[in-house]
């Protein structure tokens, strides 16, 4: 996925404390250049951060890997469109 893409999923899913600079450093590392779109809107549709808490990019990487390994074991569609 390019940067606009991951922002425009950013700005679609996400509430405003993560903000575009964490979804440029999300493209910066390079980690969902391949994954699929509707996978990282899904995630971050149903995982809810502390406001008050700074959130790196590494974190939610982090969080994202974990979400994809129970998605994936599980064969579960719960959170297709």
């Amino acid at each position: 996925m390019n940067r606009e893409q991951i922002e425009e999923i950013f700005d679609e899913c996400v509430s405003p404390s993560l903000n575009s600079g964490l979804a440029f450093k999300v493209w910066l590392k390079g980690e969902w250049d391949t994954e699929d779109g509707e996978d990282i809107a899904d995630f971050l549709n149903v995982y809810s951060f502390v406001r008050e808490k700074e959130l790196y990019a590494d974190e939610l990487l982090c969080h994202y890997r974990i979400f994809k390994y129970i998605t994936e074991k599980n064969e579960l569609s719960f959170f297709s469109r």
